[in-house]
């Protein structure tokens, strides 16, 4: 700005004195040179504000149990491990993705809950060492994937995908998701980056112990390993992930803090930055709201428990800045075509966040533990027989004396057929199991919570008594009415907690009829279940602890009194 002089200014203040002219000007510059002065500063302030670092585009959010990838460019892609329990590699984990949403029955044949499975292709030695102070403490029990921390963002997109990219020009666009793009240019960025890393950093890729051909490769996620990771993983246990319409929120925060949406109409104009909210427990970013993302699975409505058998456009989890509350949920399910009129289809706010993961069939030991693994499945009865063989031992001697090659064929499908039953049975008595020992645990914190309100009533039942004592008149006879009235509750709470003792200890005794490995898995997949940092968890852990204690004695044939039950359980809430 062309600073004026007096003598340019003086002709613009007609029908001024000389010395009026003069304050004037005086005054004129004076807030002309000011405001020159704060523009500067505001302007810089601005540029600040705007301003990113190479660490906005991949990491805004360091944390400790991040898992560093490299990219082009300087980049990289930071990771989160997912850990599955399940107690081997043909085993896996039952979930229920979508949601119930009764607010929404119109949409039931899109999100309703369904049955599904989850496992994974890494197991805790195919990690590399420094990924696995990442796992679970008991990580020998569980599969493991990748996930990505955050949605991909535009400089990431550009360092895979553009020849030119240069991360000394990066602007503040560039730290927003990457959206606008199709699935089949999602795929390719997965296949790219894939063969940048093992060009350029094989070595920061998973490979599988012993194998030296197979490695671990990006794609898209399934909707499930999405919907799981979203909801919090193996950090939330599989209650929560079964019940709750959202993992649990940090104290005193809302949607709002972890979700970029739109809120009661009001319009959003575009995506805010990778990392702008809280992260979810298993530590990522953006699952709910900014850009939706893209799944490798195709859609199928959700029927009966099931998914229906027409496959058909994309599945797009999460919501997006254009979504309402209910769209960011993580059991929310939507459909994305492949193609328009005009090809391939893309949305201005849809975007991804890849996996990293393997095959299922690689080398190396893999080949003989996955045989030994089917070898011992179904073998055994799931329950105890009062026959003196084995059925399958059975078929296996007449497997040995068939007499030809059609009745051995018969006999070797009956075997089949009874194996796959003997699979499912067992996976069901293990289900049993793992839900008797939780309705123990849940029964401790019903029978303390009757305690509670007992001894609460008792106290003003005391109170009350106490001022019936120096009252006359109609507030006595008010205040005896209100006695009377809490007699009776306090009779209710007594018998409501006799009935809930008498049912725990029920509980508690139904475990003997458990074998000791049947019973040992339970315990071990509820302590994952319970391995969560927050309030309602470590409970929960004491809790297990307590009924483990109690489980001991009874399976052991040296069970507590009733009275010495129901002390140890109230003894921590009312010392």
């Amino acid at each position: 700005m062309k600073l004026l002089s007096i003598r340019t200014l003086h002709p613009l203040l007609p029908g001024f004195g000389q010395a009026a002219k003069k304050l004037a000007l005086t005054f004129l510059l004076f807030f002309l040179l000011f405001s020159m002065t704060d523009a500067r500063p505001a302007h810089a302030a601005l540029a600040r504000k705007d301003a990113v670092q190479t660490g906005d585009l991949y990491n805004p959010h360091p944390d400790a149990g991040d898992i560093l990838l490299p990219m082009p460019g300087g980049l990289k892609m930071a990771f989160r491990l997912a850990a599955v329990p399940a107690r081997g590699l043909l085993w896996d984990m039952p979930l229920r993705p979508g949601r119930d949403d009764i607010a929404n029955p119109g949409r039931a044949y899109y999100d309703r809950r369904f049955s599904a499975a989850l496992s994974a292709p890494f197991t805790l030695a195919d990690l590399p060492e420094s990924w696995r102070a990442a796992a679970p403490k008991d990580g020998s029990n569980c599969f493991f994937y990748l996930i990505a921390k955050y949605e991909v963002s535009r400089g990431q997109w550009r360092a895979v995908m553009d020849a030119d990219f240069s991360a000394a020009a990066i602007t503040a666009d560039d730290a927003r998701p990457q959206t606008g793009i199709s699935w089949y240019e999602a795929l390719d960025f997965t296949r790219r980056y894939t063969q940048w890393l093992l060009k350029n950093a094989p070595d920061a890729l998973p490979r599988f112990a012993h194998d030296k051909r197979n490695i671990g490769f990006l794609r898209l996620p399934t909707e499930t390993e999405w919907e799981y990771a979203a909801r919090g993983g193996q950090n939330i246990g599989s209650q929560q992930l079964l019940q709750e319409d959202f993992f649990p929120f940090a104290e005193s925060c809302t949607l709002n803090d972890y979700a970029v949406f739109r809120q009661g109409g009001a319009f959003v104009e575009k995506t805010a930055r990778i990392g702008s909210r809280k992260p979810n427990p298993l530590g990522l970013y953006d699952t709910a709201g900014n850009a939706a993302e893209m799944c490798m699975d195709m859609f199928r409505f959700s029927i009966g428990g099931r998914l229906h058998g027409s496959a058909g456009g994309i599945v797009r989890k999460g919501g997006s800045y254009l979504s309402d509350a209910a769209a960011v949920m993580p059991g929310r399910r939507e459909e994305t075509p492949f193609f328009l009129a005009d090809g391939p289809a893309s949305a201005q706010d849809l975007g991804f966040r890849p996996v990293l993961t393997g095959i299922n069939t690689p080398g190396g030991n893999r080949p003989e533990e996955l045989a030994a693994a089917w070898q011992s499945a179904g073998e055994q009865p799931a329950s105890p027989l009062t026959a003196a063989r084995n059925p399958l031992e059975e078929l296996d001697r007449l497997l040995a004396l068939a007499p030809n090659d059609a009745v051995k064929a018969n006999l070797q499908q009956l075997r089949a057929t009874l194996k796959e039953n003997n699979i499912i049975v067992a996976r069901q008595k293990q289900l049993e199991a793992e839900s008797l020992l939780r309705t123990g645990v849940y029964m401790i914190e019903t029978i303390r919570n009757y305690a509670s309100r007992q001894k609460a009533l008792e106290n003003q039942r005391g109170n009350m008594a106490a001022d019936a004592q120096k009252t006359q008149g109609d507030n006595k006879a008010r205040l005896l009415e209100i006695i009377a009235l809490a007699d009776r509750g306090l009779e209710q709470f007594k018998i409501s907690l006799d009935k809930s003792l008498t049912f725990y200890i029920s509980k508690v005794a139904e475990t003997c009829t458990l074998d000791d490995a049947t019973f040992t898995d339970a315990l071990a997949q509820l302590e994952k279940d319970f391995a969560g940092q927050d309030p309602f968890n470590e409970n929960m852990r004491r809790n297990l602890a307590i009924f483990r204690d109690h489980a001991g004695r009874w399976r052991k044939g040296t069970p507590l009194a009733r009275a010495a039950v129901q002390s140890q359980l109230l003894e921590r809430r009312f010392q």
